[in-house]
This record gives structure tokens, C-alpha cells and sequence, in this order.
């Protein structure tokens, strides 16, 4: 059965391109019924008091809503992001993005949308998504064509797992859980091969976990080793990878299986061509 139509942003507009494969893990949704709505004579508020952060993480935040007037005023608070926005009319949902976010300690954090009056219920919230995004932007190649994947660079698609920006750490941790993953996104590379060398570390006693390296069809494996600290960095290469065309790809890390307590953590991923 086909899926209902969803507008997802306006043609030339500053919003941002929506990826097809968008996973659900890690993404914090609010739907309509999780907020304390109060009309008032001059504006309708929408309050989320509730909201207990389990991770810190960087995040994009989308709105979802259907409007049956042709514009509503609109400013939305969490964190440091205020947002001010017009909304426009819409029989179908449309998603928008606000912009982003940075939660920077786990625990409560509520957050509101303030609006015009909608008038007879013509603007329904659908839904309040916080989608995750990479702590930096992507990096570029060095003049050798190597690339360094630093964990700052990465998308966390998690529940716990997470960046960890203090200079002591600067890596991906509190990996968990088997199903918290992280992925990169790769700027144009000249076709060919590349060795891939992973820089991580490992507590002691606890290792033996395994994870899957992947781009497209082709996939990595590897066994982590106990390095003795997951601070500790050791550089595994973990063979090679073909870049078939310079177009953009995704570059993705996922456990298969937890030996310990943790699983891993990761420095960076280094990409070389070979000659």
C-alpha cells in the first residue's frame, strides 16, 4: 500500500535535502499528543516539559504540520536555537527544518512553539523530530588524496553511543548497544582503491566484539582487541575499499556482536589511495 504524500520543502529554498534511507534509529520524535497545548487572546502556545535527554549530541530539528489558513506566524525554543518562521498552507503534512541544536548534558531539557491564533483548530502539529547530525562538517581530501573520518565528522544513529568532544576523548563512545551506528559522508574521491585503517581502542578484558565497516555492497569485518584502554588507540587496517565513481558515498560503522560491557571506541578512519 503506497505511503501518504509528504511535502518535504520548498523547491529552491534553504531547506535542507532530506536523505531516502533516513534511519530511525537515534531520532527523537514528539508527536502530537506530548506537548501542553494553551490558547491564549493573542497566540496558541505548544509546551514539551517532559523531554529527558539520554545522550549529548548535535541534531537538526523538524517540524511536521498540516495549515488550512494561508500563514501562521511561528517561533520555536530549545536550547540555544530560536527559531522564527512563517508557516505556510498545506492540506498534506509538511515537514520543515528549524534548524539545529546542540544538547550538551543528558537530563531535561523542555523546550516550546509559540503561534498566532490558528482559528478553529487550521493548524494541526504533527510532529516535533530531532534528527541527528555530524558535530563538523565533512572533511576534504589532503593533497596526497588520503581522507581522515574523525569521529566529530560522524552521524551517530544511536541511543547512547555518542561524540565525545573533550580533549582527552575526542572519539565515539559509550557504544553499547549493538544497534547504535555511525556513518560518515564521504566528499567526491577520484575512483580507485583505498586501504582502510580504523584508529580505536579497547578496555581491558573487553574485547573480542565484532563490527562491519561498509560502503554500498562492499563490507569489512573486524574483531576488536583489548588495548588496554578504550583511550588507548591502536591502528587496524582493515583492507581495501573501491570507489567505482567520484560521486558522494556513505561510509558506515555497525556492531554485529558485544564480547563486554562496551563494544568500542573510535579516534578516526583513515581512507589512502593506493598507486
Amino acid at each position: 500500500m503506497p505511503s501518504a504524500p509528504v511535502d518535504i520543502g520548498d523547491f529552491g529554498s534553504d531547506q535542507p535535502v532530506e536523505r531516502d534511507d533516513l534511519p530511525s534509529r537515534g531520532v527523537i520524535r514528539f508527536g502530537p499528543k506530548e506537548h501542553v497545548h494553551s490558547n491564549q487572546a493573542h497566540w496558541e502556545s505548544y509546551v514539551w516539559d517532559k523531554f529527558n535527554a539520554k545522550r549529548t549530541g548535535d541534531y537538526q530539528v523538524r517540524l511536521t504540520y498540516t495549515l488550512r489558513r494561508a500563514s501562521l506566524g511561528m517561533q520555536f525554543r530549545m536550547g540555544d536555537l530560536v527559531a522564527k518562521k512563517p508557516l505556510k498552507n498545506t492540506g498534506i503534512p509538511k515537514k520543515i527544518y528549524l534548524g539545529d541544536v546542540q544538547i550538551k548534558q543528558t537530563g531535561p531539557m523542555p523546550f516550546s512553539m509559540i503561534t498566532a491564533p490558528s482559528e478553529d483548530g487550521g493548524f494541526q502539529l504533527l510532529e516535533v523530530a530531532l534528527i541527528p547530525k555530524p558535530a563538523a562538517p565533512p572533511p576534504a581530501a589532503a593533497k596526497d588524496g588520503s581522507l581522515v573520518l574523525e569521529a566529530r565528522h560522524a552521524t551517530t544513529w544511536s541511543e547512547l553511543m555518542r561524540y565525545e568532544p573533550q580533549a582527552q576523548k575526542n572519539c565515539l563512545g559509550y557504544w553499547t548497544q549493538v544497534e547504535d551506528f555511525a556513518d560518515w559522508s564521504l566528499p567526491a574521491l577520484p575512483a580507485g582503491k583505498y586501504e582502510v585503517t580504523v584508529h580505536y581502542g579497547c578496555g581491558k578484558g573487553q574485547g573480542g566484539s565484532e563490527l562491519q565497516l561498509r560502503l554500498g555492497q562492499q563490507a569489512l569485518a573486524w574483531k576488536t582487541e583489548d588495548t588496554g584502554g578504550f583511550q588507548n588507540w591502536k591502528a587496524l587496517n582493515l583492507g581495501e575499499i573501491h570507489l567505482q565513481t567520484q560521486a558522494s558515498a556513505r561510509l558506515s560503522l555497525q556492531p554485529r556482536s558485544k564480547a563486554g560491557n562496551a563494544i568500542v571506541d573510535i579516534q578516526k578512519i583513515v581512507l589512502t589511495p593506493k598507486s
